[in-house]
């Protein structure tokens, strides 16, 4: 017993040393019984005892390999009811399923620290975008007592890297803007394409220097759609203004056209202060629709009266100081027509003021010469008395 014992053990090792898939070998080409002359039958009953023996070995050695620990389905009554060719084929399964096993641990072990990596590197990727952002920056990146040492090992790998991505999309930003102002398509170069983060901060930039470069041409054909309707000729947008180009043009023209109406509207009301009847100005006489705004203003000015009447009074009035109202302070035709009518005003107070004091002046000089000749009278009198 203890001999057959020795032999299992020997046997065990030297077939856990060996390479399992040269080892493994079918009963036709490694038994000697079966190199000899026999029947279909028992070729047949001898593949199905290795078969068994082989695969009851396979089971066992895989539970003890995906364990990592050898042997551990075995105990002292292993391979005593099989003879050395039957331990043999039991073995060759064992060994292989044992390396099956093992592989299996290592690939699982393997799968589950590249998952425990792959979380911590997003959530460290995460934090470093959002530090970065804040400007809050660890210079020591912080670690996470409950997460496993692959975790932590991945998250800050990735927090390293999100800190070094944001810096290159800085500059993939400047130089998409750069790109922005110089062409009307854009490149993304090679070491910014590779990564989302840079390729988006490069196409930011370049279509935010696109919209500012929009934004400055369309202000520029506003501009000069404005000057045409101001000065009242007739729409022609230029060639190279399309698309928003020439909406910006025809937006500018009609702004023009707008405040053209209000002034000439305006010059039309100021006049009302200048002229008491409707004159149309030599310079609008061959202009129909300018004519009839500058009219519509002079007829809409209905303040004409009131400040000439309240100018008049202000200049009659003894002391009065000339002071234009507020509302018409800024018009200078308002302000014209005020002083004249005040002016009037004062002319007519001084000839008042010349008739009151020439009658007060005759009525004093009467009574000057009536007291004199009383005054004469009673001296005479009293000199014929004193007589």
């Amino acid at each position: 017993m203890k001999k057959k014992l020795a032999a299992i053990s020997t046997a065990c090792l030297l077939i856990l040393a060996s390479d399992p898939i040269s080892s493994y070998a079918t009963p036709d080409s490694s038994s000697d019984v079966l190199d000899q002359p026999t029947n279909v039958d028992t070729n047949e009953d001898v593949k199905a005892i290795f078969d068994s023996l082989y695969q009851e070995g396979y089971s066992l050695g895989e539970e003890d390999g995906y364990a990592q620990k050898k042997f551990e389905q075995f105990d002292q009554t292993t391979g005593l009811d099989k003879s050395s060719e039957e331990f043999t084929w039991f073995m060759m399964g064992y060994t292989v399923g044992y390396k099956k096993g093992q592989q299996q641990k290592e690939e699982e072990l393997k799968t589950e620290q590249e998952n425990e990596m792959a979380a911590g590197e997003e959530e460290g990727y995460q934090q470093g975008v959002l530090d970065y952002k804040h400007a809050t920056v660890q210079s020591e990146i912080e670690s996470f007592p409950s997460k496993s040492s692959d975790w932590n090992k991945g998250y800050v790998q990735g927090y390293k890297k999100a800190i070094s991505l944001m810096d290159l999309s800085v500059k993939a930003k400047k130089e998409g803007y750069d790109q922005g102002l110089e062409n009307d398509s854009m490149s993304v170069p090679s070491m910014y394409d590779d990564e989302d983060i840079t390729r988006q901060a490069f196409t930011e930039g370049f279509e935010t220097a696109q919209s500012e470069v929009l934004n400055q041409q369309k202000k520029q054909f506003e501009k000069q759609g404005y000057v045409q309707g101001y000065h009242d000729l007739s729409l022609e947008v230029p060639a190279e203004a399309d698309g928003e180009l020439q909406t910006a043009f025809e937006q500018g023209y009609e702004k023009g056209q707008k405040q053209k109406q209000k002034d000439v509207k305006a010059q039309g009301y100021d006049s009302a202060f200048t002229y008491q009847t409707y004159r149309a100005p030599k310079g609008l006489q061959d202009k129909p629709q300018l004519e009839k705004w500058y009219k519509a203003g002079f007829y809409s000015n209905k303040d004409v009266k009131p400040l000439q009447q309240k100018a008049y009074k202000d200049g009659w009035k003894l002391g009065k100081e000339m002071s234009v109202p507020k509302k018409y302070k800024q018009n200078k035709a308002a302000v014209t027509m005020y002083k004249k009518y005040f002016e009037q005003g004062q002319k007519k107070q001084d000839k008042t003021v010349s008739h009151i004091l020439l009658g007060s002046g005759i009525v004093l000089t009467l009574i000057a010469l009536i007291t004199l000749w009383r005054l004469r009278r009673r001296k005479n009198e009293e000199t014929t008395l004193d007589s």
